[in-house]
């Protein structure tokens, strides 16, 4: 028997809670089925809208600007060679990976029987069909999540010279009226490598930023070994609100460097990754501005070193193939089983003098500390339309035996999809945290981070219990490429803490609503667009809130 810890703090102290799980055995994959030899490999890329399906003079101006994905883009995702062992379960994976690069719409790929006929007896040969979804954006828009609107100007290309590339142009306002101008670039397979390039760089009103990263991710199941590697710098302001409103914020000049490796031993569906890790942060901090500035805690500068090493395991029963789950017929893949992760190392921290700490409570000098993070996830699928997932996630950081920093994150989310066109989904989040040393945590609540109906960040605190019900309605409703769905839904929270936020949990904070789902595998990939009507049912410190109306990319919550 191997045990996991799963660090669970609150209120200053941490809970352990020892997991058993049983050791898996390193023998023949348990659930490989019939196996073949791999024959010869056919690849075939289509446009996004193919012949006969391209009728339009707008269908055919689409295809017109858009690079198809080129057949070495695709090969570069196949592991296997020809004359190798392989089964179907190799298929089925390597459908899900191809489709997790967002470059396609539609994706098939089949072992079928050889067409050569001097292949041996058992030979199956691999057939690789995809039909690409839209990679160009060209334009302006808009954000409308309650009474906060945001707006931007872009120019991307997410297939650049249909080699998988993507390449993004944007400038951006935010509802504070920040503007942030940005280009960025992705090279997805570095000369030809399964190594992964990210460059990002720009200008915001706190001044410059930039980052660049490189990274070989365990490209499949039985993949053996990862390693990233990244660097960045930023100028940012961290702000601190209440009632929706900034009351205070502090001016952070960030620069930061991380590297990791990992290595995999196990089977395809049962295994175990070790690895090491160490990141380095160089915080400077300007002095805390606003109406509550005198009321937080701003340390001084402060660098910092990580180094330590992972742990994580998986045992996965099946992957599925759903349709529904956020209400449009486009496929989600699921994973079914449990996976756990343990991150333990030693963390050094040198802060300098010249922060706002108030005496007796500040962490000037060098010490170094002792940090772990923790998750367990587990999902389940109890038949072929009902899903439910659980995860626990936890951290801590302790200087000699006293908690400096923690923070507990509990989620639980159940999707029943018995009542077609009906789709009923339910989830329940916990999130809970505290720093001593560090600026203060402030959780918000609000439209945009999940409480429909109350405008952003009109609740605050250091701890947020938010629930979720949907009935996600399947109008079997198609106006060319989109389709079209349909819920009704309710929240609820409790938030509490410090922070300018309430000293004792309060709530519930309700309300309920009605909203329209739009989807296009053409055009908008695996994304939903979501337009949602919400009706606040309580006064919050005796201000009540008229109805509000959303419009944005992303389900509020899924699998």
């Amino acid at each position: 028997m191997t045990s996991i810890v799963l660090i669970m703090p609150r209120a200053g102290s941490c809970l352990l809670a020892a997991c058993f799980l049983a050791a898996p055995s390193w023998g023949q994959d348990a659930g490989r089925g019939e196996t073949f030899t791999l024959g010869r490999i056919e690849i075939h890329t289509g446009d996004i809208y193919p012949e006969g399906r391209a009728e339009s003079a707008l269908r055919r101006l689409i295809n017109a600007t858009h690079w198809t994905t080129r057949e070495a883009v695709v090969r570069r995702e196949i592991w296997h060679r020809p004359g190798e062992v392989v089964d179907l379960r190799f298929a089925q994976e390597l459908e899900r990976n191809l489709r997790a690069t967002g470059l396609f719409a539609d994706v098939v790929v089949e072992l079928v029987p050889s067409t050569d006929p001097n292949a041996p007896e058992g030979t199956r040969d691999l057939r690789v069909r995809t039909r690409d979804q839209l990679s160009l954006g060209l334009g302006a828009g808009a954000s409308f999540v309650g009474d906060a609107t945001s707006g931007n100007a872009s120019v991307s290309e997410s297939n650049f010279l249909g080699i998988g590339d993507r390449i993004r142009l944007s400038v951006s306002e935010n509802d504070f009226g920040e503007t942030v101008g940005q280009a960025s670039y992705r090279d997805r397979y570095v000369a030809g490598t399964w190594t992964t390039a990210d460059f990002v760089a720009g200008r915001t009103d706190q001044g410059d930023f930039f980052s660049v990263g490189f990274s070989r991710p365990f490209r499949f199941l039985e993949d053996r070994f990862s390693w990233d590697v990244r660097a960045g710098k930023t100028a940012y302001d961290q702000d601190y609100f209440f009632r929706n409103s900034t009351v205070a914020e502090v001016p952070v000049d960030l620069d930061n460097v991380q590297a990791s490796a990992s290595w995999r031993a196990g089977t395809r569906m049962n295994f175990w990754t070790r690895g090491l890790t160490t990141r380095y942060q160089n915080a400077q901090y300007s002095a805390a501005r606003g109406v509550a500035a005198p009321q937080l805690r701003v340390p001084g500068d402060t660098e910092s070193v990580f180094a330590g090493g992972t742990l994580s395991w998986a045992n996965l029963s099946e992957f599925r193939e759903v349709q529904y789950l956020d209400t449009i017929r486009f496929i989600q893949d699921v994973q079914v089983g449990t996976t756990a992760f343990l991150e333990a190392g030693a963390y050094f921290r040198d802060e300098a003098s010249g922060g706002s700490a108030p005496a007796g409570d500040s962490a000037e000098g060098q010490s170094t500390q002792t940090q772990i993070s923790t998750r367990l996830s587990h999902l389940i699928a109890p038949g072929e339309t009902r899903f439910a997932s659980a995860s626990v996630a936890g951290s801590i950081r302790t200087d000699g035996g006293d908690t400096q920093a923690w923070r507990t994150d509990v989620e639980l989310r159940a999707f029943d999809l018995t009542w077609h066109p009906h789709t009923l989904a339910f989830a329940v989040s916990y999130t809970q945290a505290e720093e001593d040393q560090g600026l203060p945590v402030q959780l918000t609540l609000g439209e945009r981070s999940g409480l429909r109906g109350y405008p952003n960040r009109q609740l605050v605190g250091d701890q947020v219990l938010l629930l979720h019900l949907e009935d996600r309605i399947d109008l079997d409703a198609s106006i060319r490429s989109f389709d079209f769905g349909a819920v009704i839904f309710g929240d609820a929270a409790w938030v509490g803490g410090q922070t300018f936020g309430p000293q004792s949990f309060e709530g519930p904070y309700t309300s309920a609503g009605v909203g329209l789902r739009i989807g296009s595998t053409p055009l908008l990939g695996r994304g939903v667009l979501r337009v949602d009507l919400s009706f606040p049912f309580d006064d919050v410190n005796g201000e009540s809130f008229d109805p509000l109306f959303s419009a944005t990319l992303g389900q509020v919550f899924t699998l």
